[in-house]
Formats: structure tokens, sequence, C-alpha cells
């Protein structure tokens, strides 16, 4: 089988092995798709602690093609999205915090390959006529789901959005669901302002055109937001949410800054207005029930582009430009 394998920097090697030798407890699954993430953008630029060489590629699907000894071979044929995350469900952190920090995951490969062995309880099969393409997005969404899990979402009018790629978008459709009445999107990009409606935007807002604060004070009536989601990973950003959020408001922090980054925000005001922020990283515990709630959305169209394995350096220099809403790569085409 083929697979890349990430070197360190943008530098990537194509291999040939032996399909994996399975354990009693796993099943073999050919890959059909694997979304790049930003956190495979940010590992190439050092910016994510991550060791080379390893397989990058954490958000996978495909098809069960064999199973381990104890395993069912019922399970054969079965199309599946892949939980990068195993877990003891014993430890402090799996009963007390949340699976997705078991004590004793260890730095795995990822699934930028044609066949990956994993556990038979990571391959989670697929609802219904769920297209795997479409299961492929299970993991991203699944963390924006957690994320938004957190907060109190009924009875809040107005959510506010900094970033439409895929996490803010599938944040901004997840609060919807969760009954935040209007949510705006501040967004750059035109293509990815326009697919925010389809995810149930009722605001978009161009940050080249007009000033934010502004825009958002005059449709809350110099209020601000209940909640405000910072999708992209900046710093600066995330204090723009802490700025805009109404006092007693949330932050919830769905992009991911770089390590040893400050947040640059005025404590005095933070501690004043009573504003909660969050970190959301991670699957939480609801990676299983994610792909149900992926079906409820119109995803027509999210896929800007398909890569083969050996093309993987374009498609993470894509997704770092910025050139579309999600990005995938078809090992085995």
């Amino acid at each position: 089988m083929r697979f890349m394998t990430w070197t360190g920097g943008m530098n990537f090697e194509l291999g040939e092995c032996d399909v994996p030798h399975l354990d009693a407890d796993q099943v073999l699954i050919n890959v059909e798709t694997v979304g790049v993430c930003g956190t495979d953008v940010h590992i190439t630029e050092g910016l994510f602690p991550w060791t080379p060489p390893a397989i990058l590629g954490h958000e996978g699907s495909g098809t069960i093609v064999d199973v381990g000894t104890s395993i069912s071979k019922d399970r054969i044929g079965q199309k599946v999205t892949i939980n990068v995350g195993d877990h003891c469900g014993t430890c402090e952190a799996c009963l007390t915090w949340q699976i997705g920090r078991c004590e004793k995951h260890q730095q795995r490969h990822g699934f930028f390959s044609e066949f990956v062995a994993v556990a038979s309880n990571l391959a989670l099969i697929l609802p219904g006529n769920m297209d795997p393409e479409m299961g492929a997005f299970t993991e991203p969404a699944s963390c924006c789901l957690s994320g938004v899990r957190m907060l109190e979402q009924r009875g809040r009018k107005f959510g506010l959005v900094i970033g439409g790629g895929i996490m803010g978008l599938f944040t901004l459709a997840f609060l919807k669901n969760a009954g935040v009445d209007q949510v705006i999107i501040s967004e750059p990009v035109k293509s990815r302002r326009e697919m925010a409606l389809q995810f149930g935007a009722d605001f978009l807002h161009d940050p080249s055109e007009s000033n934010l604060d502004a825009f958002v004070k005059d449709l809350t009536n110099g209020y601000g937001v209940e909640v405000a989601v910072e999708a992209v990973g900046k710093p600066e950003l995330v204090a723009k949410c802490v700025e805009l959020t109404r006092p007693r408001g949330d932050v919830l922090m769905i992009g991911v800054c770089p390590p040893g980054t400050s947040l640059p925000v005025d404590l005095f005001d933070f501690h004043y207005r009573e504003i909660r922020i969050r970190g959301a990283f991670g699957r939480g515990n609801v990676f299983n029930e994610t792909p149900e709630e992926i079906m409820k959305l119109d995803l027509s169209g999210v896929i800007s582009g398909r890569y083969s394995l050996e093309n993987i350096p374009d498609a993470i220099n894509d997704v770092r430009a910025g050139k579309g809403i999600k990005f995938v790569v078809k090992p085995n085409e």
C-alpha cells in the first residue's frame, strides 16, 4: 500500500509497505476520504507540537475490508468514519474530563494512506445512506459540536462567529440548532460568506468593507452579542470577541492559537463585565453522535478540491492560502 509521510517542515515522502497486520481487536479500512485540517497546516509550520516522521491526516472515512480474529466478519463492507482518538475509558481524564484527553493516548499515525488498521471501536458505522466523503467531516464537526455543547444557548438572541472556514461554519450551524436566534458571521472571503447562508447565518459581515464593532453594535442596539466564537486562531480576534460580547456573555475559542500566545484583553473590563471564555479543543465525548447532526445540514458545495496522495503538499498550501471551504485527500484515487 502507499502512504505519505511528513518528515518536517513542508517536506513529505511517498512510501510503500505491506498492508498492516491486524491485531485481534482491529479492523482494516480502505481509506476513501481524508479531510485536510488547519492543524495539519500548523504542524508543517511548527505551530502545533508534533514530531516527525509521521503520517498526518486525522479526518478519515472509508470501508472495512478485513477484521481481526476477535471481530465479527459482519463488519466487512461497512462504511465508517474513523475516530483518531483511542481511549481507555478508565483513567481520570476519561472519567471526569473527556475521552479525547485519555492519559494513555499516544501519538499515532494518521490517515494519509491507502489503508489503516484501527481498533474496531474507533470505526463508527455511518448512518443511513451517508456518503463516506461527508462522513470524513465527523471529526471537525465533532470538535465544534463539543464546544457548542459547553454553552447554554436557549433564549439567546445574538451570536457572532469570526471566521467562515469549515470550523466556523459548523459552529454557526450548531449554534442555530441549539437555539441562538440570529447569528452574525464575519469573513473576508466572499465564497465563504455566501456558504454561511447555507449553514444558517442571518447577517454577513465583510471586514474589508466595514468595521465589525459598528456592525455588531448597530444590530444589537449597542449591547453586543450573548455568545461570540473565534474560529480563526488569532489572539487579536479572540480579544475582539471579548470586546463585542455583552455582560455575562460567553466567548468560545474554536480556532487554535499557537503555543505561548497571550490574550490581549483589558482584564479589568473582562472582570467587570463578567465575561466567560472557554477553549474548545477536540472531539469531547460527542464523536459518535456527530454524523446524525451532520446529516441535518446541507453540505453541497463545501468541498473545494480533491487531491491524490502525491498532491498532499498542494492541498496543504491551498488550505494555508484560504482558497476555499474544505479540501480533501482521496488516497485510493
